[in-house]
């Protein structure tokens, strides 16, 4: 495992592709080789140890090896030093649906020494190195064909939170991990073989979350890559290590919001008057706040100013900088909050779920239908991944969802023909929902979809490609309870001289009532650009019950030309 073999159609070959981080010529492809070269290369050579200090315990530890000849292995030692960890967790970061790399999540390693302040822990993180003038296509494509090399990089931990948990505005989840003082330096000794070694970057599958998990693999006895999938994910490496020997490896789990969760959980702690002087205060010219502020007891404009302050905090990081009425608001709430007497608000600490409670992201569905149009059916549905709006869904995205590569087959009882029916490539929908109200915590909900699909339900064999987008606005009534209203548009091709495009207006929404019951509609209505005259409704109504990872129970009726009423039983893994 320390050279990172992997078997292929003619035999192992190391996934490291840089000749340095070998000792022999045939190292990337004889283990054997390899073996022999670095025991001639420990021996004749001494100061290769410290190149490699993982192989030098491991020859130590595994084959009892005979005495190595001595070596001052300075630069090694200070690094060991300047790390002083005592353990190691691993960081799940949520998903981020503003950049492609970033919207299945990520994972690093935090080394943890209990002598600093966390923000000064070391990381270590894997990923591609991106040249600065690569668009977004570019990126997907060369990611997912290989284009790209990975590294591992070492940065403090304030760096990951500045990124992830302020820029991004994603929470942070924290698994700290059951291991021996041992075991954390022999990981440590890897990552100082590998620092400068280079791998090739496969999105789906060589990425972040396969190499730290073979890298974990090194000191948990335990399969930390799922065996059953064809591609690798961040959430399933947590879910793997929570899994594995029922979660003896797991210490603790540690939430840390973003700052836009601090804001959130601040804002649902005031009563509702306090709420009334947070959003005056934003909205009003700074020469009204001091007299308001004044008007609230001490406890109260405490929670404000402290509301306030997050909030111009988000709104620095959203808006990549404040306004001058902003920043001058700001500096007048810190004066006032130094003017109250000393004293911290007890604020509580949110209740939330980490990643691995979550639905598993892989699906298959079997619902049995019956259509106005065609009669009896049987749709056989495959998703690869990852969540929709009624899949448990702790630690993602609220009110949002992530599908690609989601294909249906039609079974048609009467005509006894099976019929390809769907194909989704993606389909993303945030309806970013303001959880405050407040000026600048306002979004657009958006979404975009793509793939093939049938134009009507009132055929079984009527499908064309399309591209659809939808934005507009959504809004949380209730908790649990968010809709939509949204402007849409979509292009079907049917062939190279078919085509039709179509406009229209959506209204939905989803309402989770309880772990146990959740429910999503959407009514919909288009005209198609190219023929004013023609036009189409369309409605999707679906429930889900069950808690659990692994299976769920759904309904749906939907409705475009004809009605099609189905049971749908799902399988998650």
């Amino acid at each position: 495992m320390l050279l990172h073999y992997e078997k292929g159609l003619v035999g192992e070959e190391s996934l490291i592709n840089d000749p340095s981080f070998f000792l022999s010529p045939k190292g990337r492809v004889s283990p054997e080789e390899e073996l022999k070269a670095t025991i001639q290369a420990f021996y004749q050579t001494p100061e290769t140890q410290c190149k490699f200090p993982a192989r030098k315990h491991w020859l130590n530890e595994q084959l009892q090896f005979p005495s190595l000849p001595n070596v001052d292995c300075s630069d090694y030692q200070n690094y060991l030093e300047a790390f002083g960890a005592q353990s190691i967790s691993l960081v799940y970061a949520s998903g981020y649906l503003g950049n492609p790399a970033s919207m299945y999540g990520h994972v690093l390693l935090k080394f943890n020494n209990s002598e600093n302040h966390e923000y000064l822990d070391n990381t270590f993180n894997y990923g591609a190195r991106v040249p600065e003038d690569d668009n977004k296509l570019v990126y997907i494509f060369q990611g997912i064909t290989g284009g790209y090399q990975g590294y591992y990089a070492n940065q403090k931990y304030h760096h990951q939170n500045l990124t992830y948990s302020e820029s991004e505005l994603r929470d942070l989840w924290e698994y700290r991990l059951k291991l021996s003082e041992q075991d954390v330096t022999f990981v440590l000794a890897h990552l100082w073989e590998l620092e400068n070694a280079s791998m090739t970057y496969y999105f789906f599958t060589e990425n972040c979350a396969y190499q730290l998990a073979k890298l974990l693999e090194l000191v948990i006895d335990a399969p930390l890559v799922a065996k059953n999938k064809l591609w690798v994910m961040p959430y399933d490496v947590i879910v793997m290590l929570n899994d594995a020997n029922g979660g003896h490896y797991i210490d603790e789990v540690i939430y840390h919001g973003s700052r836009q969760e601090h804001l959130y959980n601040r804002y649902k702690q005031l009563d509702d008057d306090e709420k009334l002087s947070v959003q005056y205060i934003t909205e009003q010219g700074i020469e009204n706040i001091p007299a308001h502020l004044d008007s609230h007891d001490e406890v109260s404009a405490k929670k404000i100013i402290d509301t306030l302050y997050d909030y111009y905090a988000f709104v620095d990081v959203k808006n990549s900088g404040l306004m001058e009425e902003q920043t001058k608001k700001r500096k007048l709430l810190l004066t006032k909050r130094f003017l109250l007497p000393p004293g911290d608000i007890q604020w509580s600490d949110p209740e939330q779920s980490p990643p691995h409670h979550s639905q598993n992201t892989a699906m298959l569905q079997v619902s049995p239908l019956y259509n106005d149009a065609f009669g009896k059916g049987l749709e056989l549905r495959f998703r690869a991944n990852y969540y929709d709006m009624l899949n448990l869904n702790a630690a993602r995205i609220p009110y949002s969802q992530l599908n690609t590569f989601d294909l249906r087959l039609l079974y048609e009882i009467d005509e006894d023909k099976w019929h390809f029916r769907e194909l989704t490539l993606f389909d993303i929908l945030n309806l970013n929902v303001s959880q405050t109200g407040l000026q600048e915590d306002k979004r657009y909900a958006w979404g975009v979809s793509a793939g093939y699909r049938p134009t009507s339900l009132d055929c079984a064999d009527c499908s064309d490609a399309y591209v659809s987008g939808l934005i507009g606005k959504g809004w949380e009534f209730i908790g649990g309870f968010a809709g939509y209203a949204a402007l849409t548009s979509e292009l079907q091709v049917g062939s190279f001289k078919e085509a039709n495009v179509l406009g229209g207006i959506e209204i939905g929404g989803v309402v989770t009532a309880s772990p146990y019951w959740a429910s999503s509609i959407k009514i919909g209505s288009q005209i198609y650009v190219n023929d004013s005259a023609e036009y189409k409704n369309y409605l999707v109504w679906e429930q889900r019950v069950f808690a659990n990872r692994h299976v769920d129970f759904r309904t749906s009726v939907r409705y475009d030309e004809a009605f099609e009423y189905a049971a749908n039983f799902s399988l998650y893994w």
